[in-house]
C-alpha cells in the first residue's frame, strides 16, 4: 500500500487523523504514494488537511513518495509531519491559493516543497501560496519552490533551523519575511525515537513568533491560539 488517505473531489477535509507507516518497504516508481493525498485530477478544489500527525513515511531515497500532498487548493493547517522518504508537504500539479500554515515538519529530505508542474488541468504554476508560522527542522532542505511558481507566493515567520541542504529557495525574487533561526527546543526531539515529544519548551524562540494571519483558532491539541499568550510558530500552542 503507498496511499493512506486519498481525496479527489472539492471540499472534503481531513481531520485529526494519524497516518504512519505508509510504503516504508515500498517498490519506488513514479506511480508515487503520499499518507495524505489531495489530488486535482478531477478537477476537485479546496480541500483542508488539519491537526493530522503523519510519522514513518516511504522508503528513504524515493522521491514519488510524500507525507501530505496537494495538488490543488486549500489549507494545510496544524499538522505534525515527521520521518518522511521525499517532501514532508508537497505541493504539485495544479497547487495554488494554498495556505500553509502553524505546521511542524522534521527529518524528512524537503521539509516543504511548493511548485507545480505535471499538470492535469492548469498550466499557471502555483501562485498565491502563504507559507506562515511553520517550523521546518533538521531535513536535508528546508522550504523550497520548485518547478512553476508565481510571484505572488508569501513566506511569513516561519522557523527554519538545521536543514542541513538549505533552509530557504524561493523564486521570482521573492524573500521570507520574520524568519526564526534558531533551534526550536522541543521537549523531547529524536530522528529515531517511537514517540518524540515536539511540544514547544518554555524556552523555545518559536513562542510568541508567529503572525496572525491565516491561523487557525486553536493549535493540533484543540488549544485556543489568541493574542493575549501571543502565536507561536509551529503546530503547537505552547
Amino acid at each position: 500500500m503507498t496511499h493512506g488517505i486519498y481525496m479527489g473531489g472539492s471540499y472534503d477535509h481531513v481531520v485529526n487523523n494519524h497516518v504512519h507507516h505508509i510504503a516504508k518497504s515500498a517498490t519506488c516508481t513514479s506511480a508515487g504514494g503520499s499518507a495524505i493525498g489531495v489530488d486535482s485530477y478531477y478537477k476537485g478544489v479546496w480541500n483542508d488537511v488539519v491537526g493530522n500527525t503523519v510519522n514513518d513515511i516511504g522508503p528513504a531515497g524515493c522521491k514519488y513518495i510524500q507525507g501530505i500532498y496537494v495538488s490543488t487548493s486549500g489549507t494545510v493547517k496544524d499538522n505534525l509531519v515527521y520521518r518522511v522518504g521525499e517532501a514532508a508537504i508537497h505541493l504539485w500539479h495544479d497547487a495554488n491559493h494554498v495556505k500553509i500554515i502553524n505546521n511542524t515538519v522534521t527529518s524528512s529530505h524537503y521539509g516543504i516543497i511548493v511548485g507545480g508542474g505535471n499538470f492535469y488541468n492548469s498550466s499557471t504554476g502555483d501562485d498565491y501560496t502563504i507559507v506562515n508560522n511553520n517550523i521546518v527542522y533538521d531535513n536535508t532542505y528546508g522550504i523550497s519552490e520548485q518547478g512553476v511558481t508565481g510571484t505572488h507566493n508569501s513566506y511569513s515567520n516561519n522557523l527554519l533551523y538545521q536543514n542541513s541542504g538549505y533552509n530557504i529557495s524561493l523564486k521570482n525574487g521573492l524573500t521570507a519575511k520574520g524568519t526564526v533561526s534558531s533551534n526550536p527546543l522541543f521537549v523531547g526531539y529524536s530522528r529515531t525515537a517511537t514517540t518524540p515529544n515536539y511540544h514547544l519548551t518554555s524556552s523555545s524562540p518559536a513562542i510568541g513568533r508567529g503572525t496572525s494571519v491565516g491561523i487557525n483558532p486553536t493549535d493540533i491539541e484543540d488549544k485556543p491560539r489568541n493574542a493575549t499568550t501571543g502565536y507561536d510558530i509551529g503546530a503547537y500552542q505552547h
